[in-house]
């Protein structure tokens, strides 16, 4: 069960007191997570500002803990609630991450037992709770002088994943499952998208990566190892950005062309927003995202690539309060959704959705499909996309949307091949890959004329 990391985690903080408060700062941000009272990326960002002396190894060296811990955490806690009388309460949600930090470190990342266990008991007294020390001591000397086998877990902890969610992925995929838990348990490739992949490539070869070229679109490229996007030739610039190769499909199967009205439906981060202007930039771009807060990544990420558009901070449903009344020759939907298909780069997934969760954003994909589609011009392509796996939120919704408007029909997607690449009902499922692609729903639809 020991997987190596690209750092090895006692070399990454070779420093005990900044290892500790590492850990620290970990548990913290997981803590919160457990508690349900922010997501992974919010919670770390929040307590991170509290440690601004930390050295940047030891920032990284944090973030690892956390969203490895978070990777693994459904498998990760069945072992330590073995060796806890009762659970943990709520209030204690940072006690509680950092037992399973602790047992990453020792059954995970390449970190020798002492140290594992020393470490993390030195960062239980910066938790400000004086009895988790000897908790947090006892606990983990027990799991590190214990065995355990993971073929012998229920399903869910044994492919790190709650209950719920393998029940549904087992229904669903029942041949792919395995290689699916397995995708979504690993660490996420770096992937980047270049303007000008030849030269992106040369460039970054240059600096000592290796670098591999995707499979489903050309603009995408696998560097190796990993490293700050802030350092890599071209960044700062516009011509690299960090996106997965499944991702950088929207806006190559949108297929914008120059003069043409495009409609990007809740459009933030901005990822995708920044790849449509750049990849076509005499298009009359309209981005449209209710989060007002991930809006302004949307802003960031076009000043970087120096492309232009025109942004709205609403419900995109709400077509009144934004919409000119101008159609759209095409409309991208990147539908809010269970995020199933990249637990891997979100891992807090995991531990904050449930599954009551997944018939409401279904009814939230459906509604965003009625409203958006009027605003297609007749003879224009809308593509609808989730980065999910689960059929409730992809050809279920398409299919229900298509039998109730004689006036849409899908487009087949026959360009889209490969090993993990499922064609289903009116559209294409990108099952997760170790080493590529996140999952993904993609299914194109054309408004009759006349």
């Amino acid at each position: 069960m020991r997987w190596p990391i690209d750092c090895p985690l006692d070399r990454c903080s070779p420093v005990a007191e900044a290892g500790a408060q590492a850990r620290a700062l970990a548990a913290h941000a997981l803590g919160d997570v457990i508690a349900e009272q922010a997501n992974l990326p919010e919670a770390f960002a929040r307590h991170l500002r509290r440690t601004a002396t930390m050295e940047p190894r030891d920032r990284a060296f944090a973030r690892e803990l956390a969203w490895g811990t978070a990777r693994l955490a459904p498998r990760l806690d069945f072992f330590v609630s073995a060796h806890l009388r009762q659970p943990p309460r709520k209030r204690d949600a940072d006690v509680h991450a950092l037992l399973l930090i602790g047992l990453y470190q020792l059954d995970v990342a390449d970190v020798p037992k002492h140290a594992a266990v020393n470490a993390t008991v030195a960062a239980a007294s910066l938790l400000g709770k004086k009895w988790a020390r000897g908790l947090v001591n006892a606990v983990l000397r027990k799991l590190a002088n214990s065995e355990r086998t993971i073929d012998l877990l229920p399903e869910g902890p044994k492919q790190a994943l709650p209950p719920w969610l393998a029940k549904r992925l087992r229904h669903a995929w029942p041949e792919d499952f395995e290689g699916i838990a397995e995708a979504l348990a690993a660490r996420p490739p770096f992937t980047l998208r270049a303007i000008d992949p030849d030269g992106a490539r040369r460039a970054l070869t240059e600096t000592g990566g290796e670098v591999a070229l995707g499979k489903l679109v050309p603009t995408a490229l696998y560097l190796s190892p990993a490293r700050d996007v802030e350092a890599l030739p071209g960044f700062a610039l516009g011509e690299l950005s960090v996106q997965d190769e499944g991702a950088q499909l929207a806006a190559s199967l949108l297929d914008a062309r120059p003069g043409e009205r495009i409609l990007d439906a809740c459009a933030a981060p901005g990822g995708k927003t920044l790849h449509l202007a750049q990849q076509t930039p005499d298009i009359e771009l309209v981005a449209v995202e209710s989060d007002g807060r991930r809006a302004e990544r949307i802003s960031e990420n076009l000043a970087r690539g120096k492309a232009h558009c025109e942004v709205h901070i609403e419900d995109a449903c709400e077509v009144d309060a934004w919409w000119d009344g101008r159609a759209f020759h095409r409309i991208l939907i990147d539908a809010p959704c269970s995020a199933t298909g990249v637990l891997r780069r979100q891992p807090d997934i995991r531990l904050l959705r449930r599954d009551s969760d997944v018939a409401k954003l279904a009814a939230g994909q459906a509604r965003l499909l009625e409203a958006l589609w009027p605003l297609l011009k007749p003879g224009g392509v809308l593509i609808y996309c989730t980065c999910s796996v689960l059929p409730e939120e992809g050809p279920m919704i398409v299919e229900a949307f298509l039998a109730a408007h004689p006036d849409a029909r899908a487009v087949p997607l026959r360009e889209l091949t490969g090993d993990a690449v499922r064609p289903i009902g009116p559209g294409v499922q990108l099952l997760p890959t170790t080493d590529r692609h996140d999952g993904f729903f993609y299914a194109r639809l054309a408004r009759r004329e006349g």
